[in-house]
């Protein structure tokens, strides 16, 4: 899928543009006001993705990509050697703590550090990332996000997306990264798996507090999270007197996603059983199960080129 910019007619209005970003090479997936007269909307090209036979034996295989289908999510904790880790760690620790998000400077993190440029060239990382959304991905923006030391306050839940235009199966990727060791105390990211197939906007669902089935992401330090850009999640209080750093980065797709990832040994029945196994595993569903059920395999059909 080919992303093209156009000039927006409504900028500096009520703009309901996928994308609405304020300088040309900075994409927004959330629908909101134009913020100035450099303002692109976003049509749509689909190709088929160009990947070797060499390139798909590193893919995600089956039933990874349906766990991803189901939780909305992966995680992995191997995929970065220790002293890439500790070199991101130590930039993070001299890089300017009271920095906010600068959307005119949407990557001063990744500009700033060398190291975590490199984390994101690892062919680890980056054939998961080709697993999801293709190859040649559009690198939208990224945030190195920082908890202070005994930080009380939980951020609230939320999405970083709008409503999709083609829910789920059209979806940019949140990678998460945690340099260092970040425990349950240090208060790092609290994810709700499953929810990214239930159909809500950003502020939807900020009322809420926690939920049966939560996940929190914790782990040893260069644990790093693929998320779908619509699973429900949120920050939590740091107790420690350490500061919490986490770097994100999303990643835009050119191409169709399907048929993206290694299919080799594919075994339906397998999946299905998964797929069946995985109806009441999330507590907070309630009756939506059947309906999420569904959204799987409909999903899934459409990954393995079958619909």
């Amino acid at each position: 899928m080919n992303r093209w910019l156009t000039p927006c007619t409504t900028a500096g209005g009520s703009c309901s543009c996928r994308s609405c970003p304020p300088t040309p090479r900075v994409l927004s997936t959330r629908r909101g006001r134009c913020r100035g007269s450099m303002c692109w909307s976003v049509s749509f090209a689909w190709r088929p993705p160009m990947t070797t036979e060499t390139q798909m034996s590193h893919r995600l295989g089956s039933f990874e990509m349906a766990r991803f289908v189901v939780d909305g999510f992966l995680e992995y904790g191997d995929l970065v050697p220790d002293d890439l880790n500790a070199q991101v760690h130590r930039d993070a620790l001299a890089y300017p703590k009271n920095r906010g998000y600068n959307p005119n400077k949407p990557n001063e993190f990744w500009d700033y550090s060398d190291a975590v440029r490199e984390v994101f060239e690892l062919p680890t990382v980056r054939d998961v990332v080709e697993s999801l959304v293709g190859p040649e991905a559009i690198h939208d923006h990224s945030f190195l996000h920082t908890v202070a030391p005994g930080r009380r306050e939980a951020q609230r839940w939320h999405v970083d997306s709008s409503l999709a235009l083609d829910h789920p199966r059209q979806f940019d990727i949140l990678v998460c990264y945690f340099p260092h060791d970040a425990p349950a105390e240090m208060g790092p990211t609290l994810v709700l798996p499953g929810s990214h197939v239930r159909r809500v906007s950003y502020h939807d669902v900020t009322r809420y507090k926690n939920f049966r089935g939560q996940r929190q992401l914790t782990g040893p330090g260069g644990r790093i999270a693929f998320i779908h850009e619509s699973l429900w999640h949120c920050a939590q209080p740091n107790q420690t007197d350490q500061w919490r750093f986490m770097f994100k980065i999303r990643y835009l797709p050119r191409v169709a996603q399907r048929g993206l990832f290694n299919a080799d040994g594919l075994d339906q029945a397998e999946i299905e059983a998964f797929f069946n196994d995985s109806n009441r595993r999330y507590p907070w569903a309630g009756d939506q199960f059947v309906a999420m059920g569904q959204a799987w395999r409909s999903w899934w059909r459409y990954l393995v080129e079958a619909a």
